[in-house]
């Protein structure tokens, strides 16, 4: 692309150094300058552990010709380059990389979901049944990067919107139908989704997470709600765009007020919404429910455990009805073919004695609603395995889920999560805090307080093994250690099954 043509969808910036017309055609965009080479454009971005504007001579000097910039330094004016200043790289970043890959999101279903919990759960079970309905999908979550059948390690549940595009793109070149994203609200409050051209939003939950960034809940709230703020108020393919709401949700009116699409809602008990649970009964590994939509009742049976489980699956319900069309009948049809999502109520069966369960819950809210709704399940004791998120992320809720905690388990065994710099033993004494009425241990290293909670186990107790989910790292320092929990807890399992546990 040419150089001017691709700086022509800014407003408002300057040039200096070279003139635009003399510089060869752009190949890339690039914002991390390990990644720079001859022919791309970089944009220097300012994050939170480096400038990009300090690396301005090094791509340079690896053939960067054109850079974005939000600030001028003299000494560059002897520099062979071209200088654009914008007033924000970050929304540059956005503008420009909808403009380089020819706006890859309005060549696409594009369905975002928002909300604390329920996420991924939701994105994944709506991918999985258009995959089952023959359609491609590509997916972006906590979990991985999907497109079509190439999955990529995901780095932020929602990556900037330099990557974000460039996905979208090779989406696009993949014949993928169906772009599935979550959208986190860091997120929305960074920006990484302007320009991302959204069909369909939908809204989970809100409670208490990411405090530690957005400071207050009404902020938290804000951020979650622009996600239906920008869904535009214009008509594609004939018809508006859709928000799909939770009315059991305290915020789902701020949701509906911040958008003109059309509103389509759920609910666990309310009648008055769109489809609604009528009926619920849970098994060992699964749970059995009816809902009735347009007057019909349906029943089907998911993989998983958690009646906000039958929340995350009405959403996507009504997506795939209501927004893609597809029938009642055939979604139902679909759902039988369903095998859960990884470290989502992943329940663990090798064949022993108490049962197993990995599951993502970090929040308080998502703690409280698991815990309770194992202990509905228990004929002996409710175990826990958990460990907080280090490196002061939201550190103010410690005391609330620790209180949790020592409500509902009957053994503790506190460890390891993500502690990047921050001492587990601090993180652990702040879970703790004054608790004595319920046994409990700390055990630092996860791998080990895995082990101390098998061997522990007795008959018909359960085991949550909480925090971890999905996520396939651990953070410990600045290091990310690969790490898998549903494999983690299976291997062990099965070393205790053939007497190697020891």
């Amino acid at each position: 692309m040419l150089a001017t043509q691709l700086i022509q969808v800014l407003g408002d910036y300057q040039v200096y150094g070279q003139d635009l017309d003399s510089l060869s055609d752009i190949d890339r965009l690039v914002n991390d300058s390990r990644k720079s080479v001859s022919n791309a454009c970089f944009i220097a971005i300012k994050g939170e552990n480096f400038d990009g504007h300090q690396a301005v001579e090094d791509v340079i000097s690896k053939g960067v010709r054109l850079l974005i910039v939000e600030k001028w330094d003299e000494k560059w004016s002897e520099l062979d380059a071209c200088f654009v200043i914008v007033p924000s790289t970050f929304r540059a970043q956005a503008i420009l990389a909808n403009q380089f890959y020819g706006e890859p999101s309005t060549k696409m279903n594009v369905v975002a979901v928002t909300g604390t919990n329920g996420k991924t759960t939701t994105s994944t079970i709506i991918s999985d049944l258009l995959n089952v309905l023959d359609r491609k999908t590509g997916l972006i979550g906590t979990i991985h990067y999907k497109v079509d059948q190439k999955i990529y390690p995901a780095v932020n549940t929602t990556p900037d919107a330099l990557t974000l595009q460039s996905l979208f793109n090779e989406m696009v070149e993949s014949d993928v139908q169906d772009a599935i994203i979550e959208a986190s609200s860091h997120a929305l409050a960074l920006g990484r989704l302007w320009y991302t051209d959204i069909d369909c939003a939908i809204f989970t939950n809100i409670t208490r997470e990411h405090l530690d960034f957005h400071k207050t809940m009404e902020a938290y709230t804000y951020a979650k709600s622009l996600l239906f703020a920008q869904l535009g108020q214009r008509f594609v393919n004939g018809k508006p765009r859709l928000a799909i709401i939770n009315k059991d949700d305290v915020h789902s009116k701020i949701m509906a007020q911040a958008t003109a699409a059309n509103i389509v809602s759920y609910s666990l008990n309310d009648p008055t919404a769109t489809v609604y649970m009528t009926d619920y009964h849970a098994g060992v590994g699964s749970i059995q429910f009816s809902f009735k939509y347009k007057n019909k009742e349906y029943t089907v049976q998911l993989p998983m455990l958690g009646e906000y489980n039958i929340s995350n699956y009405l959403a996507a319900f009504l997506c795939l009805v209501t927004y893609y069309q597809f029938s009642a009948e055939e979604v139902v049809e679909a759902t039988q073919l369903f095998k859960g999502v990884s470290g989502r109520m992943q329940a663990i069966n090798r064949g022993q004695e108490f049962t197993a369960i990995v599951d993502f819950a970090h929040t308080p809210d998502a703690i409280e609603h698991v815990l309770k709704e194992l202990t509905r399940k228990k004929k002996r004791r409710l175990m826990i395995l958990f460990g907080h998120s280090g490196g002061n992320r939201d550190s103010e809720a410690r005391p609330e889920i620790g209180d949790i905690l020592f409500k509902y388990a009957d053994y503790i065994i506190l460890t390891a999560d993500n502690p990047r710099f921050e001492p587990i033993a601090k993180i652990c004494s702040e879970l703790v805090q004054d608790h004595d009425e319920k046994p409990y241990i700390v055990i630092e290293d996860r791998q080990e307080a895995i082990k101390h909670a098998i061997l522990e186990a007795k008959e018909d107790d359960i085991i949550l093994f909480a925090g971890k989910g999905g996520e396939s790292y651990q953070i410990i320092g600045n290091e990310n250690i690969p790490y898998n929990e549903a494999e983690t807890v299976q291997a062990t399992i099965n070393a205790l099954m053939n007497q190697d546990l020891i």
